[in-house]
């Protein structure tokens, strides 16, 4: 499963291929694969979304991460991800991953109610990791070029294809950018998170956005904490912006996410 990254990923990446495994022998490979009902609505719904006009927010639904601790106690998901779609959320990205970000597969379902594509946001390692996720409810799933080798990440981007799913590639520089692109990815994730440190400069995702081709969309993830963070990665092209921290934090998600979406008003 994977490889080392030389990040502080890796702790993460060891206790998710140990959760893999320990799922593995509850249901194999085999079994999930016999299991797989393809269906690209759901891809189709993610993408639809966040190519419609103007930016596309997608919600995240986390509770806590290892560069920020605890985010919230929140043990209502459901009514969370209903708020962000009154607020004007177009998708939801939900954790699964449970030992850093008090995640879980479950929370995928939880959500169904707000009516909104669904991003597994987790680290996919492997074809079952894929294959699972529907089950779970995703309508996409997010593939993290720095720790997908090739040419496991185009395996994986075609798995994810194959079954109608769509997938958020993510880069945090220009070589990953390159990969993901050779692989034919249709929907490219820039992070401003520097993997090493876990510090974030939106400059990253502002050098790394209009790199981008015409026709692939194009999402900024990490350190979007208000209205001008937004229009900073708008004028650097981006169709979408992933937001979590800061709407995890907020008292009130909905007037959060209203506001921004009028202050982006053209």
């Amino acid at each position: 499963m994977g490889s080392s990254t030389g990040t502080r990923l890796d702790p993460i990446l060891a206790d998710v291929a140990e959760r893999a495994r320990q799922r593995r022998r509850l249901q194999s490979l085999e079994a999930l694969r016999a299991g797989a009902v393809p269906d690209p609505a759901r891809g189709q719904r993610f993408l639809g979304g966040l190519g419609a006009a103007g930016l596309s927010i997608i919600a995240e639904c986390k509770r806590r991460s290892p560069s920020a601790g605890q985010l919230s106690t929140e043990t209502d998901l459901p009514a969370r991800a209903e708020a962000y779609s009154r607020g004007g959320a177009r998708a939801l990205s939900v954790l699964t991953e449970q030992d850093h970000f008090g995640g879980d597969p479950e929370d995928l379902l939880a959500v169904e109610s707000a009516g909104l594509p669904r991003l597994r946001k987790d680290f996919l390692l492997d074809e079952a990791m894929v294959l699972e996720s529907m089950a779970m409810g995703a309508d996409a799933v997010l593939l993290l070029a720095v720790c997908l080798p090739d040419p496991l990440l185009g395996e994986l981007l075609e798995v994810a294809r194959a079954q109608g799913l769509a997938a958020l590639v993510e880069v945090h520089d220009e070589p990953e950018l390159e990969r993901a692109l050779a692989c034919g990815a249709d929907c490219v994730g820039v992070n401003a998170r520097d993997l090493k440190t876990f510090e974030v400069d939106l400059a990253r995702t502002e050098q790394l956005l209009p790199k981008i081709p015409s026709g692939v969309l194009s999402v900024a993830e990490s350190g979007l904490r208000s209205l001008s963070d937004l229009q900073r990665v708008v004028h650097a092209g981006a169709d979408a912006a992933l937001v979590g921290e800061a709407l995890m934090r907020a008292s009130d998600p909905q007037a959060t996410l209203a506001g921004w979406m009028e202050g982006l008003q053209p």
